[in-house]
């Protein structure tokens, strides 16, 4: 599948190849299981072959990155929170929980924002309920476009490094992956536990 990519990138006209570029940025924020990053990774190897351009590259990336999440963002927005309502979504969520995040995004929404591009699995997530939750679109668009510029440009700069050794490059993402999701794990669960002990405090003291 990746030389697959890589040939298909690789042998197109260069107009063509930051075209793909974008597409595939974009429609991995929309459709996650779309391997976004592993093409920005390839876009940057074929940097080092004189293919492409390095500024190339890195717009083509970034807009499409940008442009996948704001469309996220505006599904969510045409939605509302009413979304959350309806009876086959509601039975994933308490309407606590719903108040919950609503209250945890007015708090944090936006330095989540800035953090999504470093949240792997949960970009779209993320995007959709900045929408949901009414987030400002102006800082939205803003942040999400630092947080892409960042993240692109470090990827880019590990493939142009590597070279032809490229490959490596998915291990170290996988692993990245991997322990963002077990912190993420562990931070649910020390808020599922001090809430209950806070329950129980608080069902002590009534009693």
């Amino acid at each position: 599948m990746l030389e697959w990519i890589q040939q298909l990138v690789g042998h197109v006209e260069p107009a063509a190849a930051y075209g793909l570029l974008f597409l595939s940025a974009f429609v991995e924020n929309v459709f996650p299981p779309v391997p976004g990053d592993t093409v920005t990774i390839i876009g940057a190897y074929l940097i080092t072959t004189g293919k492409l351009s390095f500024y190339g590259v890195w717009v083509s990336t970034t807009l499409g990155s940008v442009l996948g999440f704001f469309v996220m963002y505006l599904i969510g927005a045409r939605m509302g929170d009413a979304f959350l309502k309806k009876e086959k979504v509601a039975r994933f969520f308490h309407p606590d929980q719903i108040i919950k995040t609503e209250i945890w995004f007015d708090r944090y929404g936006y330095w989540i924002i800035a953090a999504n591009r470093f949240l792997s699995g949960t970009r779209s997530v993320i995007s959709l309920f900045a929408g949901i939750f009414r987030l400002k679109w102006l800082p939205v668009l803003l942040l999400a476009t630092v947080s892409a510029f960042i993240w692109n440009g470090l990827l880019m700069l590990a493939g142009y490094w590597l070279g032809a050794n490229w490959p490596v490059i998915l291990d170290y993402i996988a692993d990245y992956n991997q322990v963002v999701i077990a912190l993420t794990v562990l931070v649910i669960a020390i808020i599922l536990i001090r809430r209950q002990i806070n329950k129980k405090k608080r069902s002590g003291e009534n009693d």
